[in-house]
């Protein structure tokens, strides 16, 4: 029998599986506020709703947002983007009042992917340096470039919510 031929006892050879391998990247941001402020701002609704998602972030309407900040504490931020209905959703893991948060975050179009996010606020005079840290599902792998930019757009309008006012 030729090499190139199959016997019919063979197994065929194992399709080639790509692994998907977890993942992280860090943002740091100074921020022009007092360490309490700018960590109120990732917890009360009416803040999170003006930089965290909505149309400062993406091309977005922001739908619904609830939360109960405890430890355990879960949260959902609804919007639509181009006609569909999208919502974050997470458990805070760690609130360390107004140092670090901690807090799983899942969206809807990945059901299956649950990231975690922390965020350390370290004060500095009257501003605030920011570390965020995120720590990617293995399944998104893929967006994580995706994933990075949507966090520093994020990041971004948030210093711009405490940019000094002339």
């Amino acid at each position: 029998m030729a090499s190139d031929q199959l016997s019919m006892f063979e197994e065929p050879p194992a399709p080639i599986v790509r692994v998907a391998k977890p993942s992280s990247f860090n943002l740091t941001r100074t921020i022009n506020g007092a360490n309490q402020a700018v960590f109120d701002h990732w917890l009360i609704p009416v803040f999170v709703g003006a930089w965290m998602v909505g149309p400062q972030v993406q091309k977005e309407k922001v739908i619904n947002l609830e939360n109960k900040v405890r430890q355990g504490g879960e949260f959902c931020y609804a919007v639509n983007r181009a006609g569909i209905d999208v919502e974050y959703t997470g458990r805070y893991l760690e609130l360390d009042i107004p140092s670090k948060l901690a807090f799983s975050w899942m969206d809807s179009r990945y059901p299956d992917c649950e990231s975690q996010v922390t965020v350390e606020f370290q004060p500095a005079d009257n501003r605030t340096r920011l570390k965020l840290t995120v720590k990617l599902a293995a399944e998104l792998y893929d967006q994580q470039d995706t994933v990075k930019k949507e966090w520093t757009s994020r990041c971004n309008a948030l210093a711009d919510k405490f940019q000094f006012k002339k």
